[in-house]
């Protein structure tokens, strides 16, 4: 059977390659929608196909230039003035496409001769069923609450009702990785698993993510997305904990060369940012405010600028007052810096060792304070 799947993966994958051109028709309702709009454009943002929703039903007849995966936005009356954004898979043939403003965050209900659509329909699917557990259950928690509000005035049961609070804000939330485990337990065949995880935060855990890649079936190893995420999981592995660290390319604004073991700190902060990110030059002051105290400790900062424009790069320190060390090569989103380490968006936080030697990543400001304090407590072993 194992046979079997395999052949049948191969043969999917090279029938797509074979079809890349040719005629597609795709055509649909919009539940409750007098008028409204669809455009499918590709990759790239360039539209591709147009049409209006008319009386409830939109039809699109056309040659595809090439077979891949588009997104195809809506809008109708009845979503009040939302536009929603949906992944397809478009190969040459027939697609039917029934939208529901109703369920205007739900994935729409595809039928088409393309096996990678079904696949992708099938991942959605799981997604989205994820999605309304999870509502349901901030419903519940929400009505506990609800119930317990007489007993909140007499100051009796304010413990309960954090405890449920905190309950919530986790039930809000579907966990990506969670949603993937549970497609590939179901479907462990299908070739689409590649293209979902590249768009997954693999950067923070590439190592787990590594050992879910040697899951893939050969059809999903073998697509454009399977045969790049293969070549940045392997590059990133060499940013797992106890990895020596890349080499931050470029230099002070005084044209400086960064030396780590020349700074003799105990611990440093990789801070990766661009003068014009918000989020980076809010963190700079949490920096001074909640870290900089450490720096008698061993505790140092290393900012690591993807700006391109050397006037703004250096403005941005000085208005942050960043009195720490600033690296930048002037590259851009072109730095071998992003690359290097694995930046997918910025902020994004490394803590090294004094020897250079990567501790950990770090996904979220919050987490940093007490990441950085227990590193540096007195008789820590490392």
């Amino acid at each position: 059977m194992k046979y079997l799947s395999f052949i049948f993966l191969i043969v999917l994958f090279c029938a797509c390659n074979r079809s890349q051109t040719g005629d597609i028709e795709i055509s649909g309702t919009a539940k409750n929608a007098t008028y409204g709009s669809i455009v499918i454009k590709d990759i790239v943002k360039n539209m591709i196909f147009k049409a209006d929703i008319k009386d409830n039903k939109f039809a699109i007849k056309g040659y595809l230039q090439y077979s891949g995966y588009y997104r195809m936005i809506f809008s109708t009356p009845a979503t009040k003035g939302i536009t929603r954004e949906v992944e397809l898979y478009l190969e040459p043939g027939n697609y039917t496409i029934n939208i529901d403003p109703a369920f205007i965050n739900d994935y729409p209900a595809v039928t088409s001769t393309s096996e990678v659509q079904k696949q992708l329909s099938q991942y959605y699917a799981i997604n989205d069923t994820m999605r309304h557990e999870s509502r349901r259950k901030v419903i519940a928690i929400n009505n506990q609450m609800k119930t317990g509000g007489d007993e909140i005035k007499d100051g009796d049961n304010i413990e309960e009702i954090a405890r449920l609070q905190e309950e919530e804000i986790k039930a809000s939330r579907v966990d990506p990785l969670s949603v993937f485990n549970a497609f590939m337990n179901k479907y462990p065949d299908n070739v689409v698993a590649s293209h979902i995880m590249i768009g997954m935060d693999y950067q923070n855990d590439p190592a787990s993510y590594q050992k879910l890649y040697q899951k893939f079936s050969a059809g999903a190893k073998a697509t454009e997305d399977g045969k790049t995420l293969e070549q940045k999981l392997k590059q990133l592995s060499g940013l797992a904990p106890g990895s020596p660290m890349p080499k931050i390319e470029g230099s002070t604004p005084t044209g400086e060369k960064l030396d780590i073991k020349a700074m003799h700190k105990k611990l440093l902060l990789i801070d990766f940012w661009r003068s014009t990110n918000g989020t980076s030059r809010d963190n700079h002051k949490r920096i001074i405010g909640q870290l900089m105290q450490l720096s008698t400790k061993g505790f140092g900062v290393i900012s690591v600028s993807l700006d391109t424009v050397r006037a703004k790069w250096t403005a941005a320190i000085d208005k942050d007052k960043m009195k720490w060390t600033q690296i930048s090569d002037l590259k851009g989103d072109e730095s071998l810096n992003g690359v290097n380490w694995g930046i997918k968006s910025i902020p994004a936080y490394y803590l090294i060792d004094g020897e250079g030697r990567i501790i950990k990543r770090v996904s979220e400001f919050n987490d940093l304070p007490a990441e950085v304090e227990d590193f540096l407590k007195p008789n820590k072993q490392h």
